[in-house]
């Protein structure tokens, strides 16, 4: 099927075994990390997950900020 002229491109879905191996994590882990709502996923047909690379990316770097530090004035 044939994008339309102005519509973007859409992003590629990852599977639970390939997002594993991209984060380096273990498949029951990412599994549960889905069951828990520890991690953004996208689920296909109401069935399937499937992760974006964008969410995961974004995830990763709010992750890995520092904690915010409070001023009491």
């Amino acid at each position: 099927m044939a994008r339309k002229k102005n519509e973007p491109p859409k992003e590629r879905l990852y599977s639970i075994p390939e997002m594993s191996k991209m984060i380096q994590v273990d498949e029951r882990t990412l599994v549960e990390w889905v069951q828990y709502r520890r991690i953004p996923h996208v689920r296909v047909d109401n069935k399937l997950v499937r992760f974006k690379l964008s969410d995961i990316a974004k995830w990763v770097r709010d992750k890995n900020k520092p904690p915010q530090k409070y001023e009491i004035k």
